[in-house]
């Protein structure tokens, strides 16, 4: 059963996400036993995403109050934009430059995100299909 209790932000289509997500065989593939519960932190916006055996079971949006994941992925407005470009500058291709730069931060479990690292770049790679 699948939970997307968010609604159309900016650009951003949560459901389309999902469902371009879901639809993916490589990650269906891939994500076989990648259950995980990310914070992606938009900004001033919250989406708590439920990854179960590497599809996406729900997507709620806050307020949320305490919320339960295993890692969270924090950066402004603006840096999840240019992540999400359809067409990315160099330098925003990949999570991990985003990192290093500061302007997308990791914290939480981190043994977690890299154990689920490739079915979660995967993933956010269809954040670029949104644009």
């Amino acid at each position: 059963m699948q939970r997307i209790s968010t609604t159309q932000r900016g650009r951003m289509d949560w459901r389309r996400f999902s469902d371009d997500v879901n639809g993916d065989e490589t990650i269906a593939y891939r994500g076989a036993g990648s259950s995980f519960r990310v914070l992606l932190v938009w900004g001033e916006d919250k989406y708590l995403v439920t990854v179960r055996d590497g599809a996406i079971v729900a997507i709620d949006s806050g307020p949320l109050v305490m919320p339960q994941c295993d890692f969270a992925l924090t950066g402004s407005a603006r840096a999840w934009e240019r992540f999400a470009s359809a067409q990315p500058a160099p330098g925003d291709q990949d999570i991990f430059a985003f990192f290093r730069s500061g302007d997308i931060v990791l914290s939480g479990d981190t043994r977690k995100f890299y154990a689920h690292l490739m079915c979660l770049k995967l993933m956010l790679l269809h954040l670029r299909s949104q644009s």
